[in-house]
């Protein structure tokens, strides 16, 4: 075996005897359970760290460790007081919280009996959790998220503080693992190596911060944190919404773009690739509802990154929409509409834990929807509305055509459906429609003019622009459209890539689809809007309680206000130790700091070695990386040559030339030296925000 796999190993086992000693330790100390031999615990989980560390190493040690795991769940099974000490910790466990809370004692056991085997497991389970996700490359998803689940029970009341060096064991290795966990996935040596180097660091940054927060100034505030997340939930603060939305997304490959070139618009190639697989609890045409885009300027599609709206509905639960993606997407595909609360920022919601698989809750609009529409007063909207701005020229314009579409429609609903009927009668659908010709200074008015074809996108930006004109907020969507049957999954390709335009009725406080292609588009994208949720012209729904969506009139809504929580007198804490405070926490920083700086490094030489040393389809994709990473920091938009030799190398069989991969360089070199012409704030964004992401 080689030395950088007993390396690895050996830090695995370090890790996972860290988390396991710290978490059991937590659960033992916080709700004082008794043992019958503690040390005994202990070796067992060292053991077993030892043991999944060297399994995991070898190619066929993961069979290994299941045996083991099973030899070791039988023999626990044949143990008589195995049942009696699962029993006796339940009963500790929530004779404290019964106390805790009020409650009424519950009586399962005695309560007697000691709980060595219980622990013994946990210890062991956490450790193979860690061993495997070190040795094997897997991130740090399940064994963060195995051990905070006993620490979460340790940390509800004050009772339950568990010991101050269990608790920093835990926390250091968590950090530890955390901290190294990318870099590791792309190199095991330099995991190994930022592991070294931020030992030190993170055990000084942690120490700092027990200093700062000792155990007793915990104070139980379990029923005020309860109602303030679900407050969090309900509104997310726009300087956080600003600040993180990049940071999150940044991990996750691109799928949609964040911007659209009318101009540039031909013809559309549907492909075959399938991107997902939907089934919907209750069938028929879904709108899986990915980007909105609110900023138009007569050739383009942009996004206003610093916006923020709640896009849930309030009401009962029209079944589960569950949604499987082929490799990890950037965003989460949303149906109308999700029944839990849903934050879009920058006009979509960042699929920030990269999953593959999820499933969303869905609401209906009442049946009466239309007739409280057209009845209902609404509060006329805010005329500096993102969603009401057009050039001059083009309001101008549309104008103009409008005085003869809206007829006699008064209110929001009836002024959409009159657009969307006008749109759909303007040209006929076709995938390979006429370009816009040279001299014209907007797109949307030219389609509606002149065109005699176009696809989705045409349709939907006319209705978008129509839409702004007559007065109503408005925005250009992207997404997919496609045709489920109850319960059973639908395959999700290219082909079902869609474009609508959305607009906000101000009395149901809702954004609406405004479906304006025409009926004779492809089988797999044709619109049935009586079975879609949201559609100007949809059938009778189940009743639900009126919608609470808030207006969207400003760029990023106000948050919404809750009732005061039920807080109990909290005693009285003289300010002590002020400066020792801040001194800590300024120490910690500084340690997060020196450990960013040591992966930055790592991750850098990663890259760079990738862009010169790998096979050439691999140059090429880590060269558009940094591409892409440079111009969203320039503020320009990618090239499209170099786009295309990306889709190239990941999707086809051709291999990059010379010539080709000399092109990424041409660029990647002129974009640095525009860099360094910056001021040094961008430079550090890119420096420490970029390149460690």
């Amino acid at each position: 075996m080689k030395r950088k796999i007993w390396v690895t190993a050996g830090i695995a086992a370090a890790l996972a005897f860290l988390i396991a000693f710290g978490a059991v330790g937590c659960v033992v100390s916080g709700f004082d359970l008794p043992l019958d031999s503690y040390a005994k615990v202990v070796l067992i989980c060292g053991a077993a760290s030892v043991f999944c560390a060297a399994a995991f190493s070898l190619k066929w040690g993961g069979a290994a460790v299941l045996c083991a795991l099973a030899l070791g769940a039988g023999y626990v099974w044949k143990q008589d007081e195995a049942a009696e000490q699962l029993f006796g910790l339940l009963y500790r466990m929530t004779s404290v919280y019964s106390r805790a809370y009020g409650w009424d004692p519950v009586q399962l056991a005695d309560g007697a009996a000691a709980v060595d085997i219980p622990m013994a497991v946990l210890g062991v389970l956490l450790s193979a959790a860690v061993t495997w996700s070190v040795c094997r490359k897997l991130g740090a998803v399940l064994p963060v998220a195995a051990s905070l689940i006993p620490l979460s029970a340790c940390m509800v009341v004050t009772d339950t503080v568990p010991d101050v060096q269990y608790l920093f064991c835990l926390l250091f290795g968590l950090i530890i693992l955390i901290l190294t966990s990318r870099v590791r996935r792309q190199s095991a040596p330099q995991g190994n190596r930022l592991t070294a180097m931020a030992a030190i660091p993170a055990a000084l940054a942690l120490a700092a911060l027990f200093l700062a927060f000792p155990q007793e100034s915990y104070v139980n505030r379990s029923e005020a944190t309860r109602d303030a997340i679900l407050s969090w939930f309900q509104s997310i603060p726009e300087k956080v919404a600003e600040n993180v939305r990049q940071e999150v997304t940044a991990s996750v490959p691109a799928q949609e773009p964040d911007h659209v070139r009318l101009a540039s618009l031909g013809r559309r190639i549907e492909s075959p690739i399938t991107v997902m697989e939907v089934a919907a609890e209750i069938g028929g045409t879904l709108y899986l509802r990915g980007q909105d885009y609110d900023g138009y300027d007569g050739m383009t599609w942009t996004v206003s990154q610093h916006r923020t709206e709640d896009f849930s509905l309030t009401g009962e639960d029209y079944g589960d929409v569950s949604i499987r993606t082929v490799g990890e997407r950037a965003l989460l595909y949303l149906p109308y509409y999700p029944a839990r609360s849903m934050a879009l920022i920058g006009g979509n919601m960042s699929n920030t834990w990269a999953y593959t698989e999820y499933v969303i809750p869905r609401a209906g609009l009442p049946d009466d929807w239309r007739a409280r529409a057209i009845s209902g007063t609404a509060t006329p909207p805010d005329l500096n509305s993102p969603y009401l701005a057009l050039p001059d020229a083009t309001r101008a314009r549309a104008e103009v055509l409008l005085a003869d579409i809206l007829g006699g429609a008064s209110s929001t609903v009836e002024k959409a459906e009159k657009i969307g009927d006008y749109v759909r009668a303007s040209a006929r659908y076709d995938l390979n429609p006429s370009r816009i010709g040279e001299g014209e200074t907007d797109f949307a008015l030219w389609f509606l003019e002149d065109a005699e074809a176009g696809y989705c996108v045409h349709f939907a930006t006319a209705a978008a622009v129509l839409l702004r004109a007559a007065g109503i907020e408005a925005r250009y969507v992207s997404g997919y459209l496609v045709k489920t049957a109850p319960g059973t999954p639908a395959d999700v390709t290219e082909k079902n890539a869609h474009a609508w335009a959305e607009y906000y009725e101000p009395t149901l406080g809702v954004w609406l689809v405004l479906e304006a292609t025409p009926s004779d588009m492809s089988a797999a994208q044709q619109p049935t809007p009586e079975t879609v949720p949201g559609t100007t012209q949809e059938a009778a729904r189940p009743t639900l309680p009126e919608p609470t969506t808030p207006s969207p009139s400003a760029a990023a809504p106000s948050n919404p206000q809750t009732p005061a929580a039920s807080t109990p007198p909290q005693p009285d804490t003289p300010k002590q130790h002020t400066v020792g405070k801040i001194l800590a926490v300024l120490l910690a920083l500084g340690m997060l700091v020196l450990v960013v700086t040591v992966q930055r490094s790592i991750r850098i030489r990663l890259r760079r070695g990738r862009q010169q040393t790998a096979r050439p389809n691999a140059r090429g994709l880590a060269m558009w990386q940094e591409t892409e990473q440079l111009s969203r920091l320039l503020h320009q938009p990618s090239p499209e040559t170099l786009e295309a030799l990306a889709q190239k190398a990941k999707f086809s069989q051709h291999t990059l030339t010379a010539e080709e991969l000399e092109q990424f360089t041409a660029y990647l070199t002129d974009a640095r030296h525009q860099l360094e012409q910056k001021p040094l704030y961008l430079r550090l964004v890119y420096m420490y925000l970029y390149a460690v992401i």
